[in-house]
């Protein structure tokens, strides 16, 4: 069977961007995309060590320049294969939309220090860093995780709660600066010089690390900052909570959605007349009734 033009680029695309369950060929090519990308991030890290670096330069080198040529590919079949039309605007309007996306972005950093001795050949440092943005396409591989496909659907549902306990610590934070640098500034003018330098004092007491480096000397001022110890131990406390008690009830929303697709037709109808019974007894309305109704005898129903 010949494989055409329209069919090579169709598989590429599903094999990068929509890649199939337990398709070996899938799992082969993002596993060596996954190892390049770790084996690439731990060559650079070793090129740091002027020892290793003397000694191994050339094969390490011969590991990077591999590994950015790897990933040079990959971002042009992806540009290559991200659209099907024949339309040539819409090739280039749908490839720059794909370009625009986060990963695409991140693919393309990757690949800039290809290009950057030949135009700024002295900086060293630009393409040392720009080397390491690769690591950053690990996370393309999140969606193939169950648990972390979990933890993003609890952060997207408690997603309210966690922005208002972020304006709930910036609250604490500039609070607590503006207090002490009131009380420690005439005690400790070169350590409470301002709120900024307050700042970073009351950063490092919420989050409990606590360099030292800035501390109260004043009664009032060790007795504010032990409330503010204490609430940002608080504070740090309750998203460990809130993330427990999203993954409990993620987990039963599973467990109910698979008992749900497997509901027999007698209970679908025990169901439907519970609902009926509430309709007559007032407690929801015709419209409601028959939506749920519906829903159930489509096994869309979720409770």
């Amino acid at each position: 069977m010949t494989l055409h033009y329209s069919d090579i680029k169709k598989c590429v695309h599903t094999i990068l961007d929509n890649p199939e369950k337990e398709d070996k060929r899938t799992e082969l090519v993002h596993i060596l995309i996954a190892v390049a990308i770790l084996v690439n991030a731990f060559a650079i890290i070793l090129y740091t060590v002027q020892d290793i670096a003397s000694l191994y330069s050339g094969i390490l080198n011969l590991i990077i320049n591999s590994s950015l040529l790897l990933f040079a590919l990959e971002y042009i079949l992806r540009i290559w294969s991200c659209t099907d039309t024949k339309n040539p605007l819409r090739m280039v309007t749908d490839r720059l939309k794909y370009a625009m996306s986060f990963y695409l972005i991140i693919d393309l950093l990757s690949i800039i220090p290809i290009f950057i001795p030949f135009i700024l050949p002295n900086q060293i440092t630009l393409i040392r860093l720009l080397r390491l943005v690769s690591i950053f396409k690990l996370g393309r591989f999140t969606k193939y995780s169950k648990s972390l496909e979990q933890l993003k659907r609890v952060f997207k549902r408690k997603s309210e709660i966690f922005v208002i306990m972020l304006f709930f610590l910036v609250f604490i934070l500039l609070f607590s600066s503006v207090i002490m640098y009131v009380v420690e500034y005439s005690a400790q003018p070169d350590k409470f010089s301002s709120i900024p330098a307050s700042l970073w004092w009351a950063i490092m007491t919420v989050t409990t690390v606590g360099y030292g480096d800035i501390i109260p000397v004043t009664p009032l001022g060790k007795i504010i900052a032990s409330f503010v110890t204490l609430t940002g131990v608080l504070i740090l406390a309750l998203p460990s909570a809130i993330l427990a008690t999203g993954f409990i009830e993620e987990r039963q929303n599973q467990r109910f959605q698979a008992s749900k697709n497997e509901m027999t037709p007698e209970d679908k109808l025990l169901l439907i007349e519970k609902f009926w019974d509430q309709k007559i007894r007032g407690l929801i309305s015709a419209d409601e009734y028959e939506n749920l109704k519906s829903e159930i005898l489509e096994g869309q129903f979720d409770k």
